[in-house]
């Protein structure tokens, strides 16, 4: 499969789909992950090696009890370019999960983190039927919290000082999203039930 074939989509929406892992997108996966963009916002201060990230993802696609990715692709062109990765570390004693995503450079700037993190949790609530979903981002990544905060995240508390960011200390914040909040378009419904999809708002309005 070339990188712009029609891959296998689970959900679609506004131009952004969420598929699954692909063996043969590794090399992207691993330059994504390590580009400094994305180290930057979550911290990271040393890249993993191209052979380190295989054998990670080899385990991610064996074992996926504990875990839901998805290859994160934008429509363009009448194709479907893969633009990034989003995941859920799920606790199931707790039936929370982490919520972590990353674009290539491609995927910013044309909401498409905003869209894909909307349909993540989308699946979360109404797929894995988790009661919470949470994240934690760095104070000064002002960006991505305001996707989290269009997809449905709300600020639960800060840690001080407990991260970097470009070489200073930097405070953490800590997001949530629950069931009850989630504001997006109800596509997991649509698909089980054949029905066309809508936001919670605008359903309770008809």
């Amino acid at each position: 499969m070339t990188h712009d074939t029609m891959p296998d989509l689970w959900l679609n929406h506004d131009g952004v789909g969420l598929g699954p892992l692909r063996e043969d997108l590794t090399h992207l996966y691993w330059e994504w992950e390590n580009s400094i963009p994305v180290m930057a916002g979550y911290g990271r201060q040393t890249p993993e090696s191209l052979a380190g990230r295989t054998a990670g993802l080899e385990s991610q696609m064996r074992y996926t009890d504990g875990q839901t990715r998805f290859t994160i692709y934008r429509e363009a062109d009448g194709t479907w370019q893969p633009v990034g990765m989003t995941s859920l570390v799920i606790d199931h004693r707790f039936r929370s999960a982490e919520f972590f995503i990353y674009l290539a450079e491609q995927g910013r700037g044309h909401g498409v983190g905003t869209t894909a993190t909307t349909m993540v949790l989308d699946w979360a609530f109404h797929v894995t039927q988790l009661r919470s979903v949470y994240l934690s981002v760095i104070a000064n990544n002002t960006t991505a919290i305001r996707a989290y905060e269009k997809a449905g995240f709300r600020t639960i508390g800060t840690r001080r000082q407990s991260n970097w960011w470009l070489g200073q200390p930097a405070d953490e914040i800590f997001m949530d999203a629950i069931p009850q909040d989630y504001p997006g378009p109800r596509l997991v419904e649509a698909t089980v039930l054949g029905t066309r999809t809508g936001t919670r708002e605008q359903e309770n309005a008809r």
